[in-house]
Formats: C-alpha cells, sequence, structure tokens
C-alpha cells in the first residue's frame, strides 16, 4: 500500500503535517496566507521560528527570483493554520518591548 500524496506545504517539514490540525474527517486543515516577507535578511524564517515557538504551525513557500539571485527577490509567503489566522496576525502585531538599561 502507498501513503498518499501529501500536499506541497507540508514537503518542507517532515514533521509539519503531524503538528498540523486536522478536520474532524482527519484531513488537514486548510492553509490561510499570513504574510509575504522578504528572504534576504532571514525576517521570514524568523517569523516561522517565532510562530512555531508560540505553537502554531507555519510554513514558507515561494521561490520567485532563488535560480537567479539565490533568495526569493519577490519575498516568501508564511502559511498557518487557517484556524490559527488571527491569533498569529495578533502575534505579528504586539510591540516588543525592550528591558531599559542602566
Amino acid at each position: 500500500m502507498t501513503e498518499p500524496a501529501k500536499d506541497f506545504w507540508a514537503r518542507a517539514d517532515r514533521d509539519l503535517l503531524d503538528r498540523w490540525p486536522k478536520d474532524a474527517s482527519g484531513a488537514p486543515e486548510t492553509a490561510a496566507r499570513l504574510d509575504i516577507q522578504w528572504e534576504l535578511d532571514s525576517r521570514a524564517d524568523l517569523t516561522v521560528s517565532f510562530l512555531e515557538s508560540c505553537g502554531i504551525p507555519a510554513f514558507l513557500n515561494g521561490s520567485l527570483g532563488k535560480v537567479l539571485g539565490g533568495f526569493a527577490a519577490q519575498g516568501m509567503e508564511i502559511w498557518v493554520p487557517a484556524s490559527r489566522l488571527e491569533e498569529a496576525k495578533e502575534l505579528l502585531d504586539t510591540p516588543v518591548e525592550l528591558p531599559e538599561r542602566d
């Protein structure tokens, strides 16, 4: 018996599909695009790591410009489960409070 093909977004991280929320039938929940961020400054990777650390599974998609420039010149799309989209937006919109220096 062969394993069914996984969706494109689950290929980047082999454990992502295990962490991704499932619907009542056990199928992976629909992904929703959260944002488009630049890859050159690692911002997109940092955002995905931050979301994952907050318990929100996330993945990057996009490769425009990678072949010629080595990075996605048009930015990388960040995707999260549709049910966690608003929570992810709130996390990214929360201002960071830095400690005061002496």
